[in-house]
Order: C-alpha cells, then sequence, then structure tokens
C-alpha cells in the first residue's frame, strides 16, 4: 500500500510536468486573471479587458495558426457569419464557389477573426476545424461552420517591458475574441 501512494506522489508530477511541456508554444505567454488578459509577445505585453461575452456560427472560408510567441493570436479564421450565409445561400447556393455570382457578395461579409484559445483544449479543436476546411475544400466535400462561445478583447494597453510609454496606439487596429469554446458543425444542416 505504501508502494503504491509513493508511485502515486513520484509519478502525479512527472505527468504533471509532461503535460505542461507539451503545453502549445502559442498559449505558454498568455495570463488570464478574472476578466483581465495579458499576452507577453516579447517586444511588449498588451493587456486586454474581456468585456462583451459572444456566442456566433461561421461558415470557415480559410484560418491558419501560428506557432509564434510574437504575435498576441496564435489562430486566425475567416469566416463568414451565418446570418449572411443564408441570406446569400437562399438566392445562390453555390456561393462558396469562386465561380458562382454569389461569391462577390460573401467576399467583403468575411471577416477575419483573431482568436486567443483560453486552453490546449480549445486551441487543439480550433487547429482541427482548420485541418478539416481544408480536407473538405480539396475533397469539395461540404462546407466547414464553427460555433465559438468567448468573450470580446479591448486592449487596455501595450507595455514595452523597463518602460512606460503605452505603444497601444501605435499597433494596428484590430478585434481579438477570447475563446472559451469552439464547436465543428456541418454548415449544410445550417443553411437548409
Amino acid at each position: 500500500m505504501m508502494k503504491a501512494v509513493l508511485a502515486l506522489i513520484l509519478i502525479g508530477p512527472v505527468a504533471a510536468g509532461s503535460y505542461n511541456s507539451s503545453k502549445s508554444h502559442a498559449l505558454e505567454n498568455l495570463t488570464i486573471e478574472g476578466d483581465m488578459v495579458t499576452v507577453d509577445v516579447g517586444d511588449y505585453k498588451a493587456e486586454f479587458l474581456a468585456f462583451l461575452e459572444f456566442q456566433k456560427t461561421y461558415m470557415i472560408f480559410g484560418g491558419g495558426y501560428y506557432q509564434n510567441k510574437n504575435l498576441i493570436n496564435p489562430i486566425v479564421l475567416s469566416g463568414l457569419g451565418m446570418v449572411d450565409a443564408k441570406r446569400i445561400y437562399a438566392r445562390y447556393p453555390d456561393f462558396y464557389r469562386c465561380a458562382s455570382p454569389g461569391a462577390a457578395l460573401a467576399q467583403p461579409k468575411v471577416k477575419q477573426l483573431n482568436l486567443i484559445p483560453v486552453n490546449q483544449q480549445v486551441l487543439d479543436e480550433l487547429k482541427a476545424s482548420i485541418e478539416e476546411f481544408e480536407d473538405q475544400l480539396g475533397n469539395d466535400g461540404d462546407r466547414v461552420c464553427v460555433t465559438l462561445i468567448g468573450k470580446t478583447l479591448d486592449m487596455r494597453s501595450a507595455m514595452v517591458p523597463g518602460h512606460t510609454t503605452d505603444i497601444k496606439d501605435q499597433l494596428p487596429r484590430q478585434t481579438f475574441h477570447l475563446i472559451h469554446s469552439s464547436q465543428r458543425v456541418p454548415c449544410k444542416g445550417l443553411l437548409d
């Protein structure tokens, strides 16, 4: 019995350490304390207030995962909100194809979504969404939609370590979202 307890005491920290060491580089620079979110991108620390809850479903038109500690957000999705997608689909069911006349209506409504996942599980699901989108696109399969739940972030400051000057106004204006949950859903069922 004592050996089993000793084994658990020794194995527990090792297992926890191996989990932490497998944590994505993209999340190592993220700190969340209540509604305050800090991202250390090396040259500066961006501090955000998570202020507006949202839940929205998007049809994916592209995306990327960047394992770069110098970026605020590791995931970018190009997405069309389902309200717009349904409206365009009613008139042009093939609007997601470049040759469709509906593509010209959809293109300006596609948004770049700068996503900061709260943990590795959410990051993995977002990466899987991009991979499925790419697989379906290559196989002429169904479009991939994703339902995102989280909070919109308001950048409060961007401070260079060792300096008192806030460089927030020198950065490109972008909207970032802290993502608590991501779920892939087939678009076909949402459009009909």
